[in-house]
């Protein structure tokens, strides 16, 4: 079961707001698949249901423009610069730049002449082996061959007889498309900087088609975009109705009860129009991401008819505040509160409050560690805060020394042996030190245990103790209490300092005398917004998703625009 640490990383209230009036119904949107450094040489799709593609654009509007078609089952599509299949290891039944034997190159032959159509372009195009059509800033061409240079481009030309054809390449935009598996070019496509190639499963639209991609499965057609005339950057266009389905089995389990699983389906709805209207991607060609960056999403693979209910269940519902559109943050477990807004990314959100939260108790055993301890040694952290250029005198001291009405840490505090500090806030409390959530305490020790190497404590200057467990200190009114792990005395000249073994090596009971730091905490992800096991406890505790989403978002509604 996969159920995602967070929706986001950080808020984005500074963006757009999408008031009632202005959304949609199951807009179009597009999804990032692959982009940035994971961008591809190649794009394989194979149908799975439905058979063919249509080849063309998607306009302005999200509307697809088709100009051909092919009914091949199994086709590529490759940036247009030369590319390998590839045959052995991990690149086999990949186009690439590794060489192979199979090569696509970017060198053509265009033919004279010009062409109103795809058909006229077609027909001349067949005359030669190796021919296809080109459709070129709006233009249809006829063009022949894929040498990997020009050298051979020439040779090819004089093979040909084909004098008064011009040797051609693409612009930085451009692609091909080919059968999987061939240097066989079916189309291509360079439509400068206004118009990317789009691919649409399906000679029509008679069947909801499912195109197998890089081992998922998906709804929806493809957009193909060569940003900075690199590799692909390769988008899924869908409807948002179909997407939520994707996502939220991937950010729960589809085995959960359905009221949970109608909670996340309007949050992750509601979460992914704002961000849409945003353009929180625009700049790398989509709308949203398929990591937790926005949220999970790796096509239908996991939908199983449960899901599908939730979704259908829940039909173009949104959570709303005031008219506007929430932002629908949610994140694996609280640890048993929730937290404000304010108090992680330094926002004030009316309906981002933290609260307790009496139900995730109840499957706190269910959840994989749900209760999770971490421990630092003073020289880890001496050498963290080094590390991130906070030049200290050996780490001494560590602290939550700030914490929210609901128990989490909101301020931590490092201390060296100078009394020099440095303090983090907000959900610096936990990517910091890289901890699971916010929701969590500190201890220390140092000096007990046998393995600490022979240092002992004086005892009013005529006795030792070898450690403090189970040491007792009486006030000037003959009252006793236990002593704690740290202890602290006052000297003649009233000087503070933490009591520490004399002799021997001194120190922690597993690293050899030096002060260890516990942080024993529970919870998963930011603590803002939707407890997702939360939202699991209360559907098996007979809450519906209505319930569910009003507890974690204080004040909101749920309903259509």
């Amino acid at each position: 079961m996969q159920v995602a640490a967070c929706a986001l990383a950080i808020l984005t209230l500074s963006l757009p707001v999408p008031t009632r009036a202005a959304v949609e119904v199951d807009p179009t949107i597009k999804v990032g698949l692959f982009y940035g450094s994971n961008a591809l040489p190649g794009a394989n799709l194979l149908n799975d249901v439905g058979s063919g593609y249509r080849l063309g654009y998607f306009d302005d509007d999200r509307v697809f423009q088709q100009l051909t078609a092919t009914s091949e089952t199994a086709i590529s599509v490759v940036k247009t610069q030369n590319v390998y299949y590839g045959t052995v290891g991990n690149w086999a039944g990949y186009y690439d730049t590794i060489t192979s034997s199979i090569a696509v190159g970017c060198w053509h032959l265009k033919l004279p002449g010009s062409y109103s159509s795809y058909d006229e372009a077609a027909a001349a195009a067949s005359a030669y082996s190796g021919g296809f059509v080109a459709w070129i800033d709006g233009t249809w061409q006829a063009r022949v061959g894929a040498w990997l240079d020009k050298t051979s481009a020439q040779a090819g030309q004089a093979q040909l007889g084909l004098a008064d054809a011009e040797i051609v390449g693409t612009s930085s935009y451009g692609v091909s498309v080919v059968k999987t598996g061939t240097s066989q070019i079916l189309f291509q496509f360079d439509g400068g900087s206004s118009r990317c190639l789009g691919i649409q499963p399906g000679l029509d639209d008679s069947v909801k088609t499912e195109t197998i991609f890089r081992g998922n499965t998906y709804y929806g057609g493809f957009q193909y975009q060569r940003v900075s005339g690199g590799n692909l950057t390769v988008s899924n266009v869908i409807g948002l109705e179909d997407y939520v389905q994707g996502v939220i089995v991937r950010e729960m389990s589809s085995s959960w009860p359905l009221e949970a699983l109608k909670a996340q389906a309007v949050c992750a709805r509601t979460y992914a129009y704002r961000n849409y209207i945003a353009g929180k991607h625009k700049s790398q060609g989509f709308d949203l991401c398929n990591t937790i960056d926005c949220q999970a999403y790796y096509g239908m693979d996991e939908v199983t008819a449960s899901s599908s209910k939730a979704v259908e269940q829940t039909y173009g519902e949104y959570a709303w505040y005031n008219g506007s559109l929430i932002e629908a943050v949610y994140s694996s477990h609280d640890g048993g509160a929730t937290e404000s807004a304010v108090n992680v990314w330094g926002s004030n959100v009316a309906y981002l409050i933290g609260k307790y939260d009496p139900y995730e108790a109840s499957v706190a055993s269910k959840v994989p560690s749900y209760n999770w301890t971490v421990t630092y040694t003073a020289q880890e952290l001496t050498d963290l805060l080094n590390s991130k250029g906070y030049t200290n005198s050996g780490i001494v001291d560590f602290r939550v020394t700030k914490t929210s009405p609901t128990g989490n840490a909101i301020e931590i505090t490092f201390t060296d042996s100078s009394g020099k500090s440095w303090s983090k806030i907000r959900d610096a409390c936990r990517t910091f030190l890289n901890l699971r959530s916010i929701h969590y305490t500190v201890s220390s020790s140092s000096g007990s245990g046998s393995s600490g190497g022979g240092g002992s404590y004086s005892v009013n200057g005529d006795g030792t103790l070898s450690s403090l467990d189970g040491a007792y200190a009486i006030d000037g009114s003959g009252s006793t209490s236990k002593l704690g792990s740290d202890v602290y005395m006052i000297d003649g000249s009233g000087q503070v300092s933490q009591a520490v073994p004399s002799g021997g090596s001194g120190g922690g009971t597993s690293t050899g005398g030096e002060t260890v730091f516990t942080i024993t905490g529970s919870g998963w992800g930011h603590n803002v917004g939707m407890s997702q096991w939360g939202a699991y406890a209360m559907a098996q505790q007979g809450y519906t998703y209505l319930d569910i989403l009003t507890f974690y978002y204080t004040g909101i509604e749920v309903r259509q625009p």
